[in-house]
């Protein structure tokens, strides 16, 4: 500031004036003083630290781990959730089996997508929202949006969402967490897609593919075991195998795809 008033002389002693008058007048003066800073977001953690407060958070909330949701799925979301898949998810059956990739396995894919301040990563069919917090809590991510179509599901997340707000964590930062089919999703704003997509059918896969075709900024999308069916608008990139929840010893294979075509309008 003295650099500032230095560097414009007449300015300063006009507005010296000014408060030498007005002090005479008896009235106070207050000294000027720099807008308020923006409420900084936290500092990155490490997905080890990051685990442990979403760990301790989730305890608090009951029937929130992944066994609890391993262990039932209320009949009518079971129902909903295999129907969403179209054909073959209702007579497979087995779309609403819930799982998570583990916190280092998620740890690395986050890596491997170079994600950074104007990313905005999607979780479709994000259950109860632990990638996408892991995600905020150790990249640089500003925005993350979670859809999921098991209402119980959301409402864990959400809870969860809340007690992470109240503990200052998403300072800086924007959790959404919607109770939708992902196949009916916006991702206008996406430019990282993650899909747990192990018993996706081909049929909502296609839809999906549309979908994130339209979002013009779209740049990446990483699924876990079945990858899209072929279309003009993403190409394979790489995969690499890591663990899962549900395959600790032998992991499951992550599928890279690379936007390779313009949005569709």
């Amino acid at each position: 500031m003295e650099k500032h008033w230095n560097s414009h002389p007449g300015h300063f002693s006009r507005l010296g004036a000014v408060a030498a008058l007005l002090a005479l007048a008896g009235c106070k003066v207050e000294p000027l003083s720099a807008p308020k800073a923006a409420a900084a977001a936290p500092a990155l953690m490490s997905w080890r630290v990051a685990s442990a407060y979403l760990e301790d958070i989730f305890a608090t909330i009951p029937n929130s781990s992944i066994d609890d949701f391993r262990k039932e799925t209320p009949d009518e979301e079971r129902a909903l959730v295999n129907a969403s898949h179209g054909e073959a998810g209702v007579k497979e059956g087995n779309a609403h089996v819930y799982g998570e990739p583990t916190p280092v396995t998620t740890d690395l894919m986050l890596r491997s997508m170079k994600l950074d301040e104007k990313d905005v990563i999607y979780d479709l069919g994000c259950g109860r929202g632990f990638f996408l917090m892991q995600a905020l809590l150790t990249t640089p991510i500003r925005k993350a949006v979670g859809v999921e179509l098991a209402a119980s599901r959301v409402n864990i997340g959400k809870q969860a969402a809340r007690l992470m707000a109240d503990q200052g964590l998403l300072r800086g930062k924007v959790l959404e967490l919607h109770e939708q089919d992902l196949a009916q999703a916006n991702l206008d704003d996406a430019t990282v897609v993650f899909m747990d997509s192990v018993f996706f059918s081909d049929e909502l896969l296609g839809n999906v593919a549309k979908r994130m075709a339209r979002a013009r900024h779209m740049r990446m999308v990483a699924m876990i075991m079945k990858g899209l069916p072929a279309n003009p608008w993403f190409e394979f990139d790489h995969k690499e195998r890591l663990k899962m929840s549900w395959s600790p010893r032998f992991g499951s294979e992550v599928l890279y795809y690379r936007r390779t075509a313009a949005p569709v309008d």
